[in-house]
This record gives structure tokens, C-alpha cells and sequence, in this order.
């Protein structure tokens, strides 16, 4: 495996790769279905890039209208520097308001959206 360098070579929440292994074998030895979500890096950047932004919260949410075992959603917004959710709330007072909610739900599961190799793929 190829090492990227990254601005974050350096965080302070960087974990050994044993870690992640042994978090990542937890999960899956307890049965849970969904193993991972790929979060498309657009639409995540576009989140953190907006004004006034200093987190990403992400909610879970269960979907009964899904199939089982793919009920779980993952639903994003930013929030700000004390932590304060950025929903646009004047926008969310229409009924079922999507336009300029501030909310997001761009993740996709894996399955089926497992990386094929790698040592965190415990499927």
C-alpha cells in the first residue's frame, strides 16, 4: 500500500493501522450488516467550505422504507464553531422542504460500496 501524503500526516487523531483493524473487526463480529459509508469528497468539501462552518455532525437515522439490513442512514450538517447545527430552518418551515435545507444525505453503504481489497474490509 502506497503512502499519500496529506495535510493531515500530522493530526492528532491519526490512528495506527492495528487500531483500525481490531475497531473494524469489533463491528463486524457483532453482526451489523452495513460495514462502512463512502462519503463523496465534493460534497463534503463543499460542506466544510461553507461560511461559518467548523464541524461536520452526522446523524443516524433508520429507513423502514429500505431494505432490511440497509435501513440505516447517515444525514450531515454542518455546524458551527460552538457546535451548533447550520439547518436552515426558515427554508425547513415548507412541508418536506429540500431546497436550502442545509441537511445532506450523500454517503452510500457497503455494502455495496466495499473498497475490493484493504485490511479494513472485514466482510
Amino acid at each position: 500500500m502506497e503512502h499519500h501524503a496529506s495535510k493531515h500526516d500530522k493530526s492528532i487523531f491519526e490512528i495506527p493501522l492495528t487500531e483500525a483493524e481490531r475497531l473494524t473487526k469489533a463491528w463486524a463480529a457483532r453482526h451489523n450488516f452495513i460495514k462502512a459509508y463512502l462519503i463523496d469528497a465534493q460534497e463534503l468539501k463543499d460542506m466544510i467550505d461553507e461560511r461559518g462552518a467548523s464541524y461536520v455532525r452526522v446523524y443516524f437515522g433508520w429507513d423502514n422504507e429500505m431494505e432490511k439490513g440497509r435501513e440505516q442512514r447517515l444525514i450531515m450538517v454542518p455546524a458551527n464553531e460552538y457546535g451548533n447545527d447550520m439547518i436552515n430552518e426558515e427554508a425547513n418551515r415548507a412541508q418536506d422542504a429540500v431546497e436550502n435545507s442545509n441537511i445532506f444525505d450523500f454517503t452510500m453503504p457497503c455494502p455495496p460500496t466495499c473498497s475490493p481489497e484493504g485490511p479494513l474490509n472485514q466482510l
